[in-house]
């Protein structure tokens, strides 16, 4: 997984821009002067499939806001693969816990979903932290939702099988993405469950054969949501729930 420059979007129109302002659930939910001075300087940018934002025990310089992209948390233990602990899309932010002052990453910070987020200079997000305590509040309650999200994951991936997992995924990248249609790899895939990308394609494939999804060349279309549904254990719902609890405007 590497590091890749990322593309700032400066032609986007002004009326588009200030829709996308409130395109990201956390955001949305700032009064409208601590929105503005937090978005003040940021940048709209795209992120691409795989592409690195956080390494696990360094610094994070960068804050993003997705719009319609998704991170993966991923632990790696000790000569193990890669493993998803948390999953972030446009109802959150990767560098809550850095914006309250933790000064390194815990996880890697890795795009299993391509698309566009805002992104705000660390230093700057923490002065303004201090300043506006709507900002400290509310990365505090993301912060706690993140933690109940990785405690439910990591017995997810202990203790159910790979068909509940992928369906769990395929739940919560359409969430995330705000789309039927994801684009995602199988190798994307297999990353976020810690799982080898063949066991991932074979299960796609099952799915693909029950009608569920379509699969296309990194293109997923969902096509029977509560089918999905159904093959999921119950992870999918307690974490929304838990969300929606924590998060209320």
């Amino acid at each position: 997984m590497t590091t890749h420059n990322q593309k700032a979007l400066s032609g986007t129109p002004p009326e588009s821009v200030i829709d996308l302002r409130l395109a990201n659930r956390l955001l949305a939910l700032l009064d409208e002067a601590a929105r503005h001075n937090l978005l003040t300087g940021a940048e709209l940018v795209e992120v691409t499939e795989l592409q690195q934002l956080g390494h696990a025990g360094q610094p994070l310089e960068w804050v993003y806001f997705p719009v319609d992209c998704m991170v993966s948390l991923l632990s790696r233990p000790l000569g193990q693969r890669h493993f998803e602990i948390g999953l972030i899309g446009f109802e959150g932010m990767l560098g809550a816990g850095q914006a309250l002052g933790v000064s390194a990453c815990a996880f890697d910070a890795v795009v299993t979903g391509p698309g566009r987020a805002w992104r705000v200079e660390l230093l700057r997000l923490q002065q303004l932290t201090l300043r506006h305590g709507g900002l400290n509040r509310l990365f505090i309650q993301y912060l706690y939702f993140e933690l109940s999200q990785m405690g439910l994951m990591a017995t997810c991936g202990r203790f159910h099988s790979l068909a509940q997992r992928l369906a769990r995924l395929l739940l919560m990248c359409q969430d995330r993405m705000r789309s039927a249609d994801l684009r995602m790899t199988h190798e994307a895939m297999a990353a976020a469950l810690g799982m080898r990308r063949v066991g991932v394609t074979q299960q796609a494939g099952l799915f693909q054969d029950l009608g569920l999804i379509q699969y296309s060349r990194g293109q997923i279309l969902v096509l029977d949501r509560p089918g999905l549904q159904r093959a999921s254990c119950d992870c999918y719902a307690l974490e929304r729930s838990d969300y929606e609890h924590m998060l209320k405007p």
